[in-house]
């Protein structure tokens, strides 16, 4: 444990109140200082992806949370963050392929963590690299076309009901009927 997380754990259990209340209670008030001080430090979370084989589902796992140096309250102190070591980054790479099986696949990335969506609008809001993003998509060209599938030769299986079926160029036949199966 950190001094920061001791510290507040004592500072529970050190409250002069505590002699009129439950060890329930207690015990409760040092668990909350706990999670108050780790809801500062511990916002960290890998997000992976994990599959056995290529007809395998693909699994979505979290990891976490993680701790990082620095309360992680902007997007600029996230970016700094993830150029040092991390634990976190040590778990992600655990998720590269089943150690124990020796196959498989997956991918991971780190985000940071938020106990409301309020606190995950209020981390981006107003920074640079999201001002950045909006200004980009604020002058893509809004024609932009289908690409054009017409040289394509193989026919995909529909990934709901695995049948296959006959793709259209969107481009040159935007009318051409749609695959539709009972599975979607």
């Amino acid at each position: 444990m950190k001094k920061r997380e001791i510290d507040a754990v004592a500072s529970a259990l050190a409250d002069p109140e505590n002699a009129e209340r439950t060890a329930e209670e207690v015990a409760a008030a040092a668990i909350q200082a706990l999670d108050d001080v780790r809801s500062r430090t511990h916002r960290l979370a890998v997000v992976g992806q994990i599959q056995y084989g290529p007809q395998e589902p693909v699994h979505t796992v979290i990891l976490g949370p993680f701790s990082c140096r620095g309360i992680l309250d902007s997007e600029v102190k996230f970016r700094k963050a993830l150029e040092g070591p991390l634990s976190a980054r040590e778990a992600g790479q655990g998720l590269a392929w089943d150690p124990m099986r020796k196959r498989g696949r997956g991918r991971f990335m780190l985000a940071p963590m938020f106990w409301s969506a309020r606190d995950a609008w209020d981390f981006y809001r107003g920074s640079e690299v999201a001002e950045e993003v909006v200004e980009a998509v604020s002058v893509l060209p809004r024609g932009i076309s289908p690409a054009c599938l017409c040289g394509l030769k193989h026919v995909p299986p529909c990934r709901h009901c695995g049948q296959a079926y006959e793709h259209h160029c969107p481009l040159h036949e935007p009318e051409a009927p749609i695959h539709r199966c009972k599975a979607a």
